[in-house]
């Protein structure tokens, strides 16, 4: 398995991403990409507790509980952040955003807290495997609007859930499986929001390398006039990796 990252902090003063790549060499391996909030950089403080939460989280599953063990850590990561808000008064109010992939093998589990995505590129199709907690996503759902009026809508960067406002969070968690080919994208909405999924699907059946693919995807978001923090981590399922 292949993966690689890229970051930037856009036409922001701050970059408020913060991103965890799994050191480990054996599965099961987490990956995950937080986006915070909250101004004064409160939210680089939210998305980095997050990731330093998780961080070493991979070594401790037990099998067959990888699912469990996936949404209590991130509960219990919500919860630091909750509690570090309550502390410290410059922090109050910050949150972030959520997307993490734990990759078992021929299969991962994808989980999801507010707006940052996770895709899935298959067969040159791109699949969304996450769902959106934002009041835009809601609308599309409902019918109200369609996926392109979303991209432009006025409410766009509202989320309906955030880690870390409140001491309980809700976490979507989603089972799927994987071949080799197929790569995984997690991204903040500074990428997803400012690039078309056609474009997305031009640059991943490329051929380039994924650092290069990563690097064409930020300056795709950057060129497209992107405004807001941008990462992105993808992960290819190679031919021959062990399950």
């Amino acid at each position: 398995m292949k993966f690689a990252v890229k970051t930037d902090i856009g036409k922001r003063v701050h970059n408020e991403d913060s991103y965890l790549l799994s050191d480990k060499s054996e599965f099961p391996l987490l990956f995950a990409v937080a986006d915070g909030m909250g101004g004064h950089a409160a939210g680089s403080v939210a998305s980095s507790l997050i990731v330093e939460q998780l961080a070493g989280f991979d070594s401790k599953i037990e099998p067959g509980h990888e699912l469990e063990a996936l949404r209590e850590a991130i509960e219990n990561a919500n919860h630091s952040v909750f509690r570090a808000a309550e502390k410290d008064r410059t922090l109050r109010g910050m949150g972030s955003t959520l997307v993490a992939a734990l990759i078992l093998g021929k299969d991962y589990i994808a989980a999801n807290v507010g707006d940052s995505r996770m895709y899935q590129y298959h067969n040159k199709t791109l699949n969304t495997v996450t769902t959106d907690h934002s009041l835009v996503e809601q609308l599309v759902l409902a019918g109200a609007i369609s996926k392109d009026e979303a991209r432009v809508h006025p409410q766009r960067n509202i989320i309906t859930r955030a880690m870390g406002v409140s001491p309980d969070v809700d976490v979507d968690l989603f089972e799927r499986l994987w071949v080799p080919g197929d790569i995984l994208m997690l991204c903040s909405d500074g990428l997803h929001g400012a690039v078309e999924e056609e474009d997305i699907i031009s640059v991943l059946s490329s051929g380039r390398s994924l650092d290069s693919m990563c690097d064409v995807l930020t300056q795709l978001a950057l060129d497209n006039g992107g405004t807001d923090n941008i990462t992105v981590i993808l992960i290819r399922f190679e031919e021959g990796d062990a399950l």
